[in-house]
Parts: C-alpha cells; structure tokens; sequence
C-alpha cells in the first residue's frame, strides 16, 4: 500500500523513501507513493489538483509540490469530518489582488496555487479569480484610484502566470478542431487572449494565439493553414480598434469564406448587434460565451 492509505495529516516529505527526497517526480512515481493508478495522477495534474511540469515531454512533480497537495487533501478529509482547519483562508480574490497591486509575484502565485491545492480547477481559477480581480484593478485605475503602472504590473505578472497555469491546460483523449484567435492593429492587450487560449485548451481545442496587434493578413495567412479550423476568435478592447476590426472581419470573409464563423469579443464591443454591424457573425459575452458558442456548433455538427 502506497502513503495514500495512511493518515494524511501524518504525510510528509519524511515520509518519502529516501531514493525520492532529492528528486522530482514522475507521475508514476507520484502514483507509487500514492498508491494509487498513474491515470488517477494523470487526472490529478489535468485538473489542476496537482501542480506538474513537462520537462522533455514528460510530466514531473517537485516534492515540495507533492508536499502541498498531500497536505491540502488532509484538510480537505478534515473538514468533511467537522475537524478545525487552521490554514484555510478562502479569500482568494483579495489575496491576489493585494499580491499583484504590491508587484508580488511569487505570492500571487501561491495564491492561485493554494486555491488549485485545495481543489479548485484551473478553470475555475481563471474565471473565478483572476477575471473578477484583474476586472477590479482594471476599474480601480479607470476611476483614478491607482496609477497605470500599477495595473500594467498587475496584466505583467498575470501575463507571466497564465503561462504557467496553461502547461496543466490539458485534456486527454481526441481534439475537437481548431481555433485561431486574436487582436486587430492596434490592439494591446494579450492577457484576455492568453485567457481565452488556455481555457479552449482545457475544453480540447487546438488553438492558436495570434496575440494583440495582429494585422489583417496575418490573420487569414494563419486560418488558411490550419487543419480543422472551427471558428475564428477576434477580441476588441479599445474603440479606437474598430476601422481596424471591420477590415480584419472584411478580409477574412472574403479568404476563408461563410463556413467557419468568426467571433467578435472584448470590453469595447457592445452588443451582438454592435458584432454584426463590424462584420461578425456572432457575439460572444466574456470567455465563457466564447465555449458556449463553440460547444453549440459542435452539438449541430454532431
């Protein structure tokens, strides 16, 4: 029996054997000490239980890592049994906002690391906790309260975070086709497309980030090459974006043809009506709207 069937208030680095102390771990290896099946591991990292890493293709886990969701998953047992829980803390949006407003990045990651240890998904995460705080700062800064540099150290750490919550953004078993998404000329903000890119991922898409500040051609280059392309995604955030946006759709339409639809999203777009006036042929309200839609096409497809 692996250390999954002891106490897991009584689990720690200690209680490692001593050949994978001063080692990371492969996700066999994390099963071992579990004792559990490597697919369950596998189930763990995907869901963002249980922090991993891909080194040369392959999944590893730091001790330190294992460590935490040992820990978190005694607490867990703990409250379902009424015991007190002296660590929980809960509040995740105003930890991380206070991180990234004081430019601490290693606390905001451990913010949103705590809160995957504790069983929030990475989905979760990013719709539940960094939208609603990088939604606050936005606001705070629109209304004076703090200076730009503030919010743009704010998107500069979060930028870099995404990134590390997208190597758990994996789903297994079969693709379901591919989307391209992206900002016009002129557009700056890469943050909700790194967003978006992570979260299609999780739901199975193949999916290309063309990043802000994409022109016209680059766009219909991409979609022209790729296999099983499904929709095209194009965020607006600025109004001064827009003669860029009705170019963009414009061109688009006209190379890759009526087949594949392209989304319009973003803080600066309206309404579905203000969508289909710039060429779109669909509104998609935040992230969660974006899936939504593609889910739908798929179920008619199906």
């Amino acid at each position: 029996m692996g250390l999954w069937g002891q106490n897991l208030r009584d689990l720690g680095a200690s209680s490692y054997p001593m050949e994978v102390r001063d080692q990371n771990l492969t996700l066999q290896g994390v099963a071992d000490i579990l004792g559990v099946h490597y697919v369950t591991v596998y189930r763990y990292v995907t869901n963002g239980q249980l922090l991993a890493t891909k080194v040369g293709g392959l999944w590893q886990v730091t001790r330190h890592d294992l460590d935490e969701f040992i820990s978190s998953a005694a607490e867990r047992k703990n409250r379902r049994h009424g015991l007190p829980d002296a660590r929980r803390t809960g509040n995740y949006v105003v930890e991380l906002e206070r991180c990234l407003s004081n430019g601490d990045s290693a606390g905001a990651w451990m913010v949103l690391r705590r809160s995957m240890n504790a069983g929030a998904s990475v989905e979760h995460v990013i719709l539940e906790i960094v939208v609603p705080v990088m939604s606050t700062i936005g606001t705070r800064w629109a209304n004076g309260e703090i200076d730009i540099a503030v919010e743009h150290q704010a998107s500069a750490i979060m930028s870099k975070l995404i990134g590390r919550l997208s190597e758990q953004a994996t789903r297994a078993g079969r693709h379901r086709g591919s989307v391209l998404i992206g900002g016009p000329t002129g557009e700056r903000h890469a943050l909700v497309l790194a967003m978006l890119s992570c979260l299609l991922s999780l739901q199975g898409w193949d999916v290309l980030d063309l990043g802000p500040d994409t022109p016209a051609s680059a766009f219909v280059h991409a979609a022209q090459r790729m296999d099983r392309l499904v929709a095209v995604g194009v965020s607006v955030t600025s109004t001064e974006s827009f003669p860029e946006v009705g170019a963009t759709l414009s061109v688009l339409r006209e190379k890759i043809g009526h087949d594949v639809p392209v989304i319009l999203g973003g803080g600066a777009i309206q309404d579905a009506e203000h969508a289909r006036k710039l060429g779109a042929d669909h509104f998609a309200v935040g992230s969660r709207g974006f899936i939504d839609f593609l889910d739908g096409l798929t179920k008619e497809s199906a």
